[in-house]
């Protein structure tokens, strides 16, 4: 796996620095305080088994240093080594007598095992002790975060920010928790405080050029400023996939999307063993309509890395609309959809996304929306699980149970949380709509008045939501005028291939009505 580090220094300062070290450690083999600088710095520029290396051996010559221990456990964790990690942390348990300390450790042996609760159990109990050490409350809200629990992650991130207002790692995570559970005002507000503090950070770069690209700020001024914002990533992180995914869909979105995904095409020439780089060409491939050679791509992401959450949902959304020989994949024994559910239990998407499997592909009715239903007990709180919940219920026939869970997700909203709400005031108008009852167009025309607030950070997705309310409320030709309007600003498939179908039986509607 490829990782971004935020380096303080100049690469060529570093080189040599390094070089310096280097020569210095060879000289002196016996000493440990230059060896524990060239171990801190072979971390830094990505050099991991090198740095794990170094600090193994400036433990064996001073075994008594905490923080070293700290630094090769997390290492070692970064690199997929748990079992090594945990060695390591259990060693540094023994060598602490701080309980604030020792509660961290036992955190990150957890983390190590993949004991969510527990890891929450021992982080919490390190922040009762020592409130004011924001490696804790740090360490908490990465658990939420990977177990998929956003008001956790904020929880723990406004106790960070209460120390130290201007810490940018708790700003970015807060901003992303913020969008999970749709206050976009919050959100929006956080990205500008972090901006302002840290422009130029990769991670605040990136959510920005997300923010831009979503908006189809790619022409004009601010299509300008949106290509500086990607040079300057891609001159952070030249191998880095996520610098590359941006470029990929800033092309896709001035129109030209055979550049766009040659972008991506390019990148996995060159980085072939890099299973993001798979993971964002299988993406493009897809959102480009080239269904089949999109869950191509996914698969090798899949053999290069098949431990990570995204990719097994990309795998779940795109093999049932590919017809790909991959398919089996998705049934049978050992399938992705069980391992998926083995190895993320805790995260609520996951069932969901399983529960959609089952009803789309397999035809499960009752199973899958037994399984999808459990995304609502992992997060009760949480509009999206429910909305997501709602949908497979649709998707099952059972429009009964749909709309009562659909308005359960949306008495859970935030004010202003209109990235959720329109699409779940859409399914509801569908759903009321099939009930035959008529509450559906109260829905409709809450679509439409949510795709107003939608269209400043999502324009195309807006009108696409717009054209199905107003379809639901009969109003054809405004239809037409919404549909139109999301395909000018180059909607992404496979709604794209959607709204081209109703389109055309819009239109021919429209022609025999005049006809007649």
């Amino acid at each position: 796996m490829n990782f971004h580090l935020v380096l303080e220094g100049k690469p060529a300062r570093q080189e040599q620095k390094f070089i310096t070290l280097t020569k210095y450690v060879q000289k002196y083999p016996q000493g440990w305080k230059k060896r524990l600088e060239l171990a801190g710095l072979l971390y830094e520029t990505g050099n991991w088994q090198q740095a794990v290396a170094e600090y193994r051996q400036v433990l064996e010559r001073q075994p008594q240093l905490l923080n070293v221990r700290l630094y090769l456990g997390k290492i070692l964790q970064f690199m997929g080594l748990e079992t090594e990690a945990v060695e390591v942390y259990e060693k540094a348990l023994f060598g602490s007598d701080n309980a604030g300390t020792q509660n961290h450790i036992n955190g990150l042996i957890a983390v190590c095992r993949g004991e969510s609760q527990q890891a929450i159990i021992a982080f919490n109990l390190a922040t009762n002790l020592e409130p004011d050490k924001v490696v804790h409350w740090l360490a908490l809200a990465q658990v939420h975060q990977q177990i998929e629990n956003p008001f956790g992650v904020l929880s723990a991130l406004k106790q960070v920010l209460s120390i130290n207002p201007d810490d940018v790692v708790a700003l970015i995570y807060s901003y992303d928790a913020l969008i999970a559970v749709g206050d976009i005002a919050a959100a929006r507000g956080q990205l500008s405080r972090v901006t302002a503090l840290a422009g130029d950070d990769f991670r605040v770069l990136q959510r920005q050029i997300d923010r831009h690209l979503q908006m189809r700020l790619v022409s004009g001024k601010e299509g300008k400023q949106t290509k500086k914002m990607i040079t300057s990533l891609l001159l952070q992180a030249p191998h880095g996939a996520e610098a590359h995914k941006s470029l990929a869909y800033y092309h896709i979105f001035r129109g030209d999307r055979a550049q766009g995904v040659q972008v991506l095409a390019e990148f996995t020439a060159e980085h072939p063993h890099h299973p993001y780089g798979w993971y964002y060409y299988g993406r493009c491939l897809f959102d480009t309509g080239e269904y089949q050679k999109a869950a191509q791509m996914m698969g090798k992401a899949y053999r290069l890395y098949p431990d990570d959450c995204e990719i097994y949902r990309a795998l779940c959304e795109i093999l049932p609309v590919a017809n790909s020989p991959l398919a089996p994949l998705l049934g049978g024994e050992g399938n992705v959809v069980e391992e998926m559910l083995r190895r993320f239990p805790e995260r609520w998407s996951v069932w969901v996304t399983a529960g959609r499997v089952l009803v789309e592909c397999f035809k499960e009715i009752e199973g899958g929306c037994s399984v999808s239903e459990q995304g609502t007990k992992l997060q009760p709180q949480l509009a999206d699980a429910w909305f997501s919940h709602g949908r497979v219920l649709a998707l099952a026939g059972k429009h009964r149970e749909a709309v009562e869970v659909l308005e359960k997700g949306w008495e859970l909203l935030p004010d202003g949380g209109y990235i959720q709400s329109v699409p779940a005031a859409v399914w509801l108008g569908e759903s009321y709509g099939v009930l035959r009852d008529v509450g559906a167009s109260k829905w409709w025309e809450a679509a439409g008045e949510g795709c107003r607030e939608l269209r400043e950070f999502n324009p195309a997705m807006a009108d696409y939501w717009l054209g199905r309310a107003l379809v639901g409320l009969g109003d054809k030709l405004g239809a037409i005028g919404a549909y139109e309007g999301a395909l000018s600003q180059e909607l992404l498939y496979p709604a794209r291939g959607e709204v081209e179908k109703i389109l055309k039986g819009l239109k021919g509607k429209g022609r025999k009505g005049l006809g007649g």
